[in-house]
């Protein structure tokens, strides 16, 4: 995800030069077609991408991007016809010493006939499309309703976000839609399995892309839920579950204790090495709700109580040297 911030904010920092704005939100052109060295667009021209290839397997991606990128595949935009008379030519980056477009680590590929001459094209989930033939290189970004189908989102610059500014997030939405779209489909599967003798309950984990209140589903046995919940929160997280955004903030508590008295859980944790499994202030916060959350879906429980190493105020007595409070049950 920071890595993605880091990908919109550049450009809006050091691009000077006119972009194109968002299709979906705004209908008049933002990049201005430069006067030297532009291609002349023919309006009977089309760039079709009937044979678009996108393997994302291709790429060495990280988790986010292959979301990203697999999200693009399966979409069947390619399908849609791009058309050159609705793009904006943009000249030589280097001539006109300018950062050239964000680019992505992964792309569509097709051929392309441009002006009588075949080009090979890179296809960006950016609004943006790269032809080239060996000799010359040309790049065109979208900037019309008619050619933004096959894409993800807009491509930003500084003048496209002055015009538009809801560009600057286009990439972020997209990514967030992807995630809850994921974990919507997570929720559908998983809550149309049945096991037998055994109760589907919900444990909480943090996910930054997504609401506070996200959470997987197991399948634990009938005795004793609220202790089985809780374990399953310190095995932690599967694969399919990291793939979602999901992330764990258990600090090294490998073992616990647990009652209910009066619809109160009280839960006491045993921290291996928090000199090694401790990180921030952020991660105890996390922790404790997750928790907390994850007992108080039960009827049995309006309210958790948690210590951790014996210590009932250990929120703030690992990180701001106040004086344990000794746990209390």
């Amino acid at each position: 995800m920071k890595k993605n911030i880091y990908r919109v904010l550049l450009p809006i920092l050091f691009i000077t030069m006119a972009g194109c704005s968002n299709a979906e939100n705004i209908n008049s052109p933002a990049i201005p077609k430069t006067h030297e060295g532009n291609v002349s667009l023919s309006q009977t021209q089309t760039l079709e991408t009937p044979q678009s290839r996108l393997n994302c397997t291709q790429f060495n991606l990280d988790v986010e991007d292959n979301m990203v990128c697999t999200y693009w595949k399966n979409s069947k935009k390619f399908k849609e016809a791009i058309e050159i008379q609705d793009y904006e030519n943009y000249s030589s980056l280097i001539e006109v010493n300018e950062l050239s477009p964000v680019e992505y680590d992964f792309f569509a590929t097709t051929k392309v006939y441009y002006k009588d001459r075949s080009y090979e094209a890179k296809v960006f989930p950016n609004s943006r499309v790269q032809l080239s033939n060996g000799n010359e290189v040309i790049n065109l970004i979208c900037n019309k309703d008619s050619c933004s189908k096959p894409f993800l989102w807009g491509f930003a610059t500084e003048s496209t976000i002055r015009a538009n500014p809801k560009l600057a997030d286009a990439m972020m939405i997209k990514l967030s839609s992807i995630y809850s779209e994921n974990y919507g489909n997570y929720l559908d599967k998983t809550n149309k399995q049945s096991l037998k003798g055994k109760l589907a309950v919900k444990v909480f984990f943090e996910n930054p892309n997504l609401d506070d209140s996200s959470y997987v589903i197991r399948y634990i046995d009938k005795v004793s839920p609220l202790k089985n919940s809780i374990q399953e929160y310190l095995n932690g997280l599967t694969p399919e579950e990291k793939k979602l955004g999901f992330e764990t903030s258990n600090f090294g508590n490998g073992s616990f204790q647990v009652k209910i008295e009066d619809k109160v859980a009280l839960i006491s944790f045993t921290a291996d090495d928090l000199t090694r499994d401790l990180k921030s202030p952020q991660q105890v916060i996390d922790f404790t709700t997750s928790i907390a959350m994850t007992a108080e879906q039960f009827d049995t429980v309006n309210e958790a109580k948690i210590c951790v190493n014996d210590t009932y105020n250990y929120e703030i007595a690992f990180f701001a040297n106040e004086e344990p409070v000794e746990c209390p049950f």
